[in-house]
């Protein structure tokens, strides 16, 4: 633990090197462009009360648009130049904060948050930064315990913890892949006491402000005069009207979730990220490098960032949700763009939105440019059309369906998402075979039309059965 006095001078020494920092790199953001209208359909599809996205070049917002309202109840017009809280995309945020020290040589990856913490429970102890950031660690994740509704509320660090403390490990470290935001909290308070800084003013000093990212925050150090995008959840019923929520404070999640940005200050550090003004090449790489497993096996992780493709093009990505918001963030490197989506409600659909302005970007992705070809195994496309039905109706024998689907067919929790299945299950004769993904063989592409409406329906088939379907428009 670092003393007050250490603290303290630690702080200065930030905001010096952040001022040098902040005059040789600070930009103006961008103008927006003029905002242009999400289809009604994609925005009524999340459900929000409104969705804004952009398209992000070059530190520029070069395309935004805009749907539905400001407030709860949907009135007013979408802020495309408020601020929204972005959720777990927090978490290289703080990757960054981490590895900018670690660049430093004031923190070893490798070695065990005791050397920086004394106050976790000490079957967390041994545990390395490392697995913290690259959710290996098998500490429990204290929002999956404890809820969303500890986010309206601000915590002691060791009520933070008392949410899974009697909880064992999820299991040894390096040995899974399970994501904790119990991990990033700590990672956050490992910043402050090697800094010697809170963390949001870490953030705002060391990061945000030499960027020229005036509108960013973590939560609880919003400007008096910033424009706050108002955060809903849905009311206890089906028709009730959506409840508005507090702000989040940095006390519930630091930098698991606590940051707040606008569309304009997202396009400047998207750039600085992606161009290396951020990170050296080195701190880049290992962010970015997915974290092998003690077995070998990759986990699609690296230090805050999902590493993934999308319908062949290489993406770097990660998703948030807060009690209020949520947002989605994607970067394609070939391509040297990236879309990022806000929308003011928590459970939000984003991700049809956020698609649908990659595939503005890079048609030739879209599903309706794939010529049908020869179907490569017609008893397999068969076999998935006995599946679906299995799913939807929760029909016997249930052969085809893997452990996890038969939970889905029988569950009363998933009886929303069989009613969406079943039209396709009533046609599913219609269905033609278009495609398999890399790099695993096991996801399959197929179109279905009903009614002169086309919708495409990713399947995963693994070993024989149907592990899980996934449906888009395009």
């Amino acid at each position: 633990m670092l003393d007050h006095t250490f603290r303290v001078c630690a702080a200065a020494a930030v905001l010096s090197l952040a001022a040098g920092l902040q005059a040789a790199h600070a930009q103006t953001p961008a103008p927006l462009p003029p905002v242009q209208a999400l289809s009604a359909t994609v925005g009524e599809r999340s459900a929000a009360p409104g969705v804004v996205a952009a398209i992000l070049r070059d530190g520029r917002v070069t395309e935004v648009f805009a749907w539905g309202g400001a407030d709860c109840a949907g009135g007013g017009a979408a802020g495309v130049n408020a601020a929204y809280e972005i959720g777990s995309i927090s978490k290289h945020v703080a990757a960054v904060a981490l590895l900018r020290l670690w660049e430093q040589g004031r923190v070893d990856l490798d070695g065990p948050i005791s050397a920086y913490l004394d106050d976790i429970p000490t079957a967390w102890g041994q545990t390395t930064l490392r697995q913290l950031a690259t959710h290996t660690s098998g500490i429990p994740d204290y929002e999956e315990a404890g809820g969303y509704g500890v986010y309206e509320t601000e915590p002691t660090p060791a009520q933070v913890y008392a949410i899974v403390a009697d909880r064992p490990l999820d299991f040894e470290p390096g040995t899974r892949w399970s994501y904790s935001n119990t991990g990033y909290f700590l990672l956050s308070r490992v910043v402050e006491e090697v800094s010697g800084t809170d963390f949001g003013d870490f953030l705002r000093a060391e990061l945000f402000m030499p960027l020229g990212m005036g509108h960013s925050f973590m939560g609880g150090y919003a400007a008096a005069d910033a424009d706050l995008a108002q955060g809903c959840k849905p009311g206890a019923g089906e028709d009730a009207a959506r409840i508005p929520v507090r702000p989040i404070h940095e006390a519930s999640t630091y930098g698991a979730g606590g940051v707040s940005t606008t569309l304009q200050d997202w396009a400047l550090w998207d750039d600085a990220l992606h161009d290396g003004r951020l990170l050296s090449a080195r701190a880049m790489e290992l962010m970015l490098t997915p974290q092998r497993l003690a077995d070998g096996s990759s986990t699609g992780y690296g230090f805050g960032l999902f590493v993934d493709d999308f319908r062949g093009a290489r993406r770097i990505q990660h998703t948030g949700q807060t009690q209020g918001f949520v947002a989605d963030y994607q970067h394609y490197p070939e391509q040297d763009f990236s879309v990022v989506t806000f929308a003011n409600m928590y459970g939000a659909g984003v991700g049809g939105v956020t698609r649908s302005l990659v595939l503005r970007t890079i048609p030739e992705l879209g599903y309706d440019r794939i010529a049908a070809p020869s179907d490569p195994d017609p008893a397999r496309t068969q076999a998935v059309r006995q599946a679906l039905r299995q799913a939807a109706f929760n029909e016997e024998p249930a052969d085809l369906l893997s452990d996890g689907m038969r939970r889905f067919a029988s569950a009363e929790q998933f009886a929303a998402a069989r009613a969406q299945l079943r039209p396709y299950a009533e046609h599913a004769g219609a269905l033609v075979y278009l495609r398999s993904d890399a790099p695993d063989g096991e996801r399959h592409i197929y179109r279905i039309t009903i009614d002169g409406e086309t919708t495409y329906l990713t399947v995963v088939w693994r070993q024989g059965k149907l592990a899980g379907v996934q449906r888009a428009d395009n």
